[in-house]
C-alpha cells in the first residue's frame, strides 16, 4: 500500500521533469526565433540604411550634375583662345567626374601613334613623349570603334606584350572617348579613377566629348577661315562633304545615347521641265526657294544639305519615327502651297516633292545603309505618283523586304 503513493509521486516528479524540459524546448525555440528574426531585422534595416545612403549619393550627383552641367556647356561654347580646349576639356573632366587621371591624348605627327597633349595626374615626362600605339589596350578599341568604351567593356585579350599601352604603363582607363575634328578623330579623352558608377556616367562622358567635337570643328573653321568649303554656295545649306561628315558623327552620337534618328531624303518633281521650259536660271531659283522653306520649318537641332542638283537631305535627330514622318509630310505640304515666281515670267508656279524617310536602326546601321534604305524609299514615292512621302522598308537577314 505504501508504494502506491511513492510510485505516483514518482509519476509526478517525472511528469514535471518533462514539463520542464519541454518548456525549456520551446522557450529555447523561441528565443532562437526571435534572435533570427531580430536578425533579419537588423539585416533589413542595415540594407535599408545603405539603400538609403546610396539614394542620397545618386540624388547628391545629380543635382551636382544639374549645376554643373550648364557651365560646361557655357564655356565651351564661348569664344575661346586658340588652343585652349584641350587644357579646358581636362579641367572640366577631372572636375565633373572626380576622376584622379584625366589625360588628352592627340596623334603624333607622321604616325599612327597617339601621345599626351594636356593631362592631370599623368607623370610630367609623359607629354609630347610617351607614345602608344592607335591599335593596342583600351585606346585601340576606342579608336577603331570610334565610340566612348568603359573600362568595363574592353577585353585585354590579344593585346601583345612587347608594345606599349596605356593599361601596361599602370593607367588602367574607366573610359577612353574620341573627340572629332574637321576630318576625323584629333584626339582622344582618357579617364581614370572615377568612383561613380561606370555604367551610369557614360551617358556624360559622350555627352561631353560631342560637345568638345562640336566645338572643336567650330573653331577650327572659324579660324582657318574655310567655313565656305563646308557650305552649298547657291543654296547656303551643308554641301554633300559636309553633310556626310557629320552624319557619320551623328551616327555615333546616336549609338552613345540610344536614341534613333531619321534621314529625310528629298528631290523636286520633274524638275527637268523647270529647266527645260523656263531655264537654267529658274531651276537654280527652284531650288534657293525650296532650300528656304526647309530651313525655315526645320530644327536648329537638325542638319539641312543639298545632295546634288535638286535633290536635298534632312539629318532630323533625336526623333521618333512617327515625328520624323510627320515633319516630312509638313514640309512637303509647305513647298506644295508655295508659289514660286521666276524671274521674266508674271505667272507664279507650284512645285512638289517626294520623299524617302529611313530611320536609325530600324532601317539601317550605317550612313551608307540609311542613304540607300532613303533612295529606295524615294524610288517608291516616284513609282506611287509623286508629290509624297514614303517610309523604307525594313530588311531580313536575307536582304529581302519585310
Amino acid at each position: 500500500m505504501n508504494s502506491i503513493p511513492f510510485l505516483v509521486a514518482q509519476a509526478t516528479l517525472v511528469f514535471l521533469a518533462a514539463v520542464l524540459v519541454v518548456e525549456s524546448f520551446v522557450r529555447r525555440r523561441r528565443a532562437s526565433r526571435e534572435s533570427e528574426q531580430n536578425r533579419q531585422k537588423q539585416q533589413q534595416i542595415a540594407a535599408l540604411t545603405q539603400e538609403l545612403l546610396a539614394q542620397k549619393t545618386r540624388l547628391a550627383r545629380k543635382e551636382e550634375i544639374a549645376d554643373r552641367i550648364p557651365l560646361i556647356v557655357k564655356t565651351i561654347t564661348e569664344k575661346l583662345p586658340s588652343g585652349s580646349l584641350p587644357a579646358i576639356a581636362v579641367r572640366f573632366t577631372k572636375e565633373f567626374f572626380h576622376a584622379s587621371r584625366v589625360g588628352f591624348f592627340v596623334p603624333v605627327k607622321d604616325s599612327s601613334d597617339f601621345t599626351l597633349l594636356v593631362g592631370f595626374g599623368f607623370p610630367e615626362d609623359w607629354q609630347g613623349k610617351v607614345r602608344f600605339p592607335a591599335d593596342e589596350g583600351i585606346l585601340g578599341v576606342a579608336l577603331q570603334k570610334k565610340v566612348v568604351v568603359a573600362g568595363f567593356e574592353s577585353s585585354s585579350s590579344g593585346r601583345r606584350s612587347s608594345r606599349p599601352s596605356l593599361e601596361q604603363s599602370g593607367v588602367m582607363p574607366d573610359f577612353v572617348a574620341p573627340v572629332f575634328g574637321i576630318r576625323g578623330i584629333s584626339g582622344v579623352l582618357v579617364v581614370a579613377g572615377c568612383p561613380f558608377p561606370l555604367e551610369e556616367e557614360k551617358k556624360y562622358v559622350s555627352m561631353f566629348t560631342d560637345l568638345l567635337s562640336t566645338s572643336l570643328q567650330k573653331d577650327l573653321l572659324i579660324e582657318s577661315g574655310k567655313s565656305s568649303v563646308w557650305v552649298d554656295h547657291l543654296t547656303g545649306v551643308s554641301n554633300r562633304l559636309y553633310f556626310l561628315q557629320r552624319f557619320e558623327s551623328e551616327i555615333r552620337r546616336t549609338e552613345n545615347y540610344k536614341q534613333p534618328l531619321a534621314l529625310f531624303l528629298f528631290d523636286i518633281d520633274e524638275f527637268k521641265k523647270i529647266n527645260d521650259v523656263h531655264g537654267h536660271a529658274a531651276g537654280d531659283v527652284a531650288i534657293r526657294k525650296v532650300a528656304e522653306i526647309v530651313r525655315a520649318n526645320t530644327r536648329s537641332s537638325d542638319l539641312v544639305g543639298r545632295y546634288g542638283g535638286d535633290e536635298f537631305v534632312v539629318l532630323i535627330t533625336a526623333t521618333t519615327g512617327e515625328q520624323a514622318f510627320t515633319y516630312a509630310e509638313n514640309l512637303r505640304k509647305r513647298i506644295g502651297e508655295t508659289e514660286i515666281r521666276f524671274p521674266g515670267h508674271d505667272a507664279p508656279i507650284r512645285i512638289t516633292i517626294s520623299g524617302g524617310l529611313a530611320i536609325f536602326p530600324t532601317h539601317g546601321l550605317s550612313t551608307s545603309e540609311l542613304l540607300l534604305a532613303a533612295d529606295n524609299a524615294l524610288y517608291e514615292a516616284k513609282h506611287q505618283g509623286r508629290n509624297r512621302t514614303a517610309l523604307a522598308q525594313s530588311t531580313g537577314l536575307d536582304g529581302a523586304a519585310v
